[in-house]
C-alpha cells in the first residue's frame, strides 16, 4: 500500500480559491461580457473561390481591416474555395471588394451568401445550453445509479466548477466563444467524469478493505492509489492539446487553449473538489455505517458496537 497523502486537509482552502476564481468570473461576465463568436451572434455566411490565393493565412490578412472575421478552406489542401463569416455589421460587399483588391475580379468569384438572423442565433446559443444541461443529467443518473447520490452530486458540482473555470478564463482572457470552444467545454465534461469516476470507484473499492475511523481517510488513500494514473492521462493528453496550440492557427487553436484550461482544472476539481464535496456530505460516517450511509451524529450515537 502506498503512503497516504493527507488531500484532505487541502479540501477547504482549494474550496475557498475555487469560490474566488468562480467569482471573479461572474464579475468579469457583468463587466467584461463573453467575446461571442460569429456562430452565436447575427451575421452572414459566404462561400468565396479564389483562383491565386496562397493559403488560409493570407485570405484572413487581405481581410484583417474588417472586425470579427472568421476563414476556414472548404474542400482539401488544393481546393480554392473559402468560407468567410462575419458579424452583422460588416458589408459583404466590402469585404468583396478588399478581396478583388488583392487578388484582382477574374480570381475572386462568391458562390453563395446566406445571412444568419438574431433568431437562429439565439436558438443556437438556447440548443448550446439545453445540450450542456442534458449531458449533465445523464451524467448524474449514470453515477447515482452506479455509486451513490452524494458520490454523484459531488461529480455534477465538480463539472459544473469546471465549466465555471473555463468560462472565467473565457471572459477575462476575451478567447472567441464559437462552436469550436463549445466544443472543447463539452469535451472537458467527458473527461473531467471519466477522471473522478476512476477515483470514486476506487473509494468503494478501499471502502470494506481499509481498517479507519473517518471517511477522509478512505478518501485520501483512494486518491493516493489514482494519483499516478491521474497524472499521467492529464499530462500526456495536455502535451497532445499544447501541440495543438503550438502549430495551428485559427478556432482550433482556441479550442487548444480551452482544452488546457479545462484539462488543469479536471484534474484540479476530480482530487479537490468532488472529493471535498462527499468528505462534507460524510462527516459523521462511521465504519459500521458502509458504504451507503452518512447518517447524523444524533443517529450515529444510538448505533451499538458489539
Amino acid at each position: 500500500m502506498k503512503d497516504r497523502i493527507n488531500f484532505s486537509k487541502a479540501f477547504l482552502p482549494c474550496a475557498i480559491i475555487s469560490i474566488v476564481l468562480i467569482a471573479c468570473g461572474i464579475f468579469g461576465l457583468f463587466f467584461r461580457g463573453i467575446n461571442l463568436g460569429i456562430d452565436f451572434k447575427p451575421g452572414m455566411i459566404e462561400e468565396v473561390e479564389i483562383a491565386n490565393a496562397a493559403g488560409i493565412e493570407e485570405v484572413r490578412d487581405a481581410l484583417s481591416s474588417f472586425g470579427g472575421v472568421s476563414v476556414k478552406k472548404i474542400g482539401g489542401e488544393d481546393s480554392t474555395f473559402y468560407q468567410i463569416r462575419a458579424g452583422i455589421s460588416e458589408n459583404d460587399s466590402e469585404m468583396t471588394d478588399a478581396l478583388i483588391a488583392k487578388y484582382g475580379a477574374a480570381n475572386v468569384s462568391v458562390q453563395k451568401t446566406d445571412f444568419i438572423g438574431s433568431s437562429m442565433s439565439s436558438s443556437l446559443v438556447r440548443n448550446s445550453i439545453f445540450l450542456l444541461l442534458g449531458t449533465m443529467v445523464l451524467i448524474w443518473l449514470y453515477a447515482t445509479v452506479r455509486f451513490h447520490w452524494d458520490f454523484a452530486l459531488g461529480a455534477i458540482i465538480a463539472l459544473i466548477h469546471d465549466i465555471c473555470i473555463m468560462f472565467s478564463f473565457i471572459v477575462w482572457s476575451q478567447l472567441e466563444f464559437g462552436t469550436t470552444v463549445l466544443a472543447a467545454v463539452l469535451t472537458i465534461v467527458g473527461y473531467s467524469i471519466n477522471a473522478t469516476v476512476v477515483i470514486l470507484d476506487r473509494v468503494r473499492y478501499n471502502l470494506p478493505l481499509l481498517e479507519v475511523k473517518k471517511f477522509s481517510e478512505i478518501l485520501d488513500q483512494s486518491l493516493t492509489d489514482t494519483l499516478t494514473r491521474s497524472i499521467i492521462t492529464t499530462v500526456t493528453t495536455f502535451f497532445a492539446v499544447l501541440a495543438l496550440y503550438v502549430f495551428t492557427t485559427g478556432s482550433i487553436k482556441d479550442f487548444a487553449l480551452a482544452m488546457m484550461v479545462g484539462l488543469l482544472s479536471g484534474f484540479y476539481s476530480s482530487i479537490f473538489i468532488s472529493s471535498g464535496f462527499i468528505n462534507l456530505t460524510r462527516r459523521n460516517w462511521r465504519p459500521e455505517f458502509g458504504f451507503h450511509h452518512a447518517l447524523p451524529k444524533k443517529t450515529a450515537s444510538n448505533v451499538v458496537v458489539g
